[in-house]
């Protein structure tokens, strides 16, 4: 009797065989996330916006102090992220700088993470994962992100993962998620209105005001520790706000209203009519996730104010539209994407350089996405469903 140690019928199974294309695409993903730390990490700047906005005011509040009031620390910006952030991040004021610098990048790391595997979707082929890793790791945005310590990451994972809990019916876990995702709100304003959609589809008026009521609940929970360390940090908080310098942003409004006035901002509020329009759409015929997709990176078109590291929100759509393209699509957007890589780093390299040369970076992507998108098929499903 001749024992085989190999089962011909185990590796041939096509369930077998899908859950070792996820363990090796996991594997793959993790060694690009760490390859990313040991190479990257020296790009991590001390007294950059980590400082500025969260390790700085959350600091002073674990000291008894305003956390908006952040003048003692000499920062090169007054702190602007909502006070969301500052009360769920607050233990990384009981670190120094430089020690939780490294745990930011770390958390941040871990993040980019997550979202590159949630945004694949059932696409865990090896060779699709290794490449949107690529996409994802050294994307300018995503280097700049890290090289300033940005919180935007944290707010893609926030709404993406909020889009999961309530397709699992998990509406006080995705209230709080989408709350601390608002700790920059011009960028979730579009993850809200289509949540929003979601909700009044699903229950009418009644279920999404109660969606708006446990929001607001964990708006104030997540705020509990300011309130607690110092009660008064409201008027520094809004004062804080309010001096944070004008500078010439990479947006969509700012290109319009410079070149073209009031008619400039005409055309943005077409813009911004247009995005609606397509995240009631969508929200109507995807599933929440892919919805949450589109409405991060159409956000980058009608916020008037970002930077060129807020870009990062065009890696779930960028991601989720290759790992579901066929080779045709999936090389189009290769090669999207390696004209977008040297355009921007032909900017970079321009003496002077200036953020606002980004503008186009959303604009190009969503586009190369759009056009790979079966809208067709997303049409068939509106008739057949009305």
């Amino acid at each position: 009797m001749r024992i085989s140690f190999f089962d011909k019928e185990k590796f041939t199974d096509p369930e077998n065989i899908k859950k070792l294309h996820t363990i090796a695409s996991f594997l793959v993903l993790a060694l690009m996330a760490a390859l990313f730390v040991y190479f990257f990490w020296p790009l991590a700047q001390p007294k950059a916006d980590f400082y500025n906005e969260l390790w700085g005011p959350a600091y002073l509040m674990l000291h008894g102090q305003s956390p908006y009031n952040t003048a003692s620390l000499d920062p090169v910006l007054p702190a602007a992220w909502f006070p969301m952030a500052i009360g769920f991040f607050s233990p990384l004021g009981w670190l120094s700088e430089n020690i939780a610098l490294l745990v930011w990048f770390l958390i941040c790391t871990l993040e980019l993470f997550i979202i590159v595997s949630l945004s694949q979707g059932s696409s865990r082929a090896v060779h699709v994962t290794l490449i949107a890793a690529l996409l994802a790791f050294s994307f300018p945005p995503t280097l700049y992100h890290f090289f300033l310590g940005q919180i935007t990451l944290t707010v893609a994972l926030c709404m993406i993962l909020a889009a999961q809990s309530i397709t699992k019916g998990n509406h006080w876990l995705a209230a709080f998620l989408i709350a601390l995702g608002l700790s920059k709100p011009h960028l979730g304003i579009l993850a809200v209105v289509g949540m929003s959609i979601h909700y009044l589809k699903q229950g009418g008026a009644r279920t999404m005001i109660t969606f708006y009521l446990r929001i607001a609940s964990m708006i104030i929970l997540l705020c509990l520790p300011l309130f607690f360390a110092y009660p008064d940090w409201i008027p520094d908080a809004i004062a804080s706000m309010r001096s944070n310098s004008y500078w010439v942003y990479p947006s969509l409004f700012v290109l319009l209203q410079r070149n073209a006035g009031a008619f400039g901002v005409f055309i943005w509020g077409l813009v911004v009519v247009s995005a609606l329009s397509l995240i009631y759409f969508l929200w109507k015929k995807l599933p929440p996730v892919n919805a949450m997709f589109w409405s991060l990176g159409l956000a980058l078109l009608v916020t008037p104010y970002l930077g060129s590291w807020d870009f990062v929100l065009l890696l779930p759509i960028l991601i989720s539209a290759f790992s579901q393209a066929d080779w045709k699509r999936k090389l189009f957007l290769v090669l999207s994407y390696l004209l977008a890589w040297y355009g921007m780093a032909l900017i970079q390299s321009m003496e002077p350089s200036h953020n606002y040369y980004f503008w186009w970076v959303p604009p190009w992507f969503l586009a190369s996405v759009a056009i790979v998108t079966p809208w067709k098929e997303y049409m068939n499903r509106q008739i057949k469903t009305s």
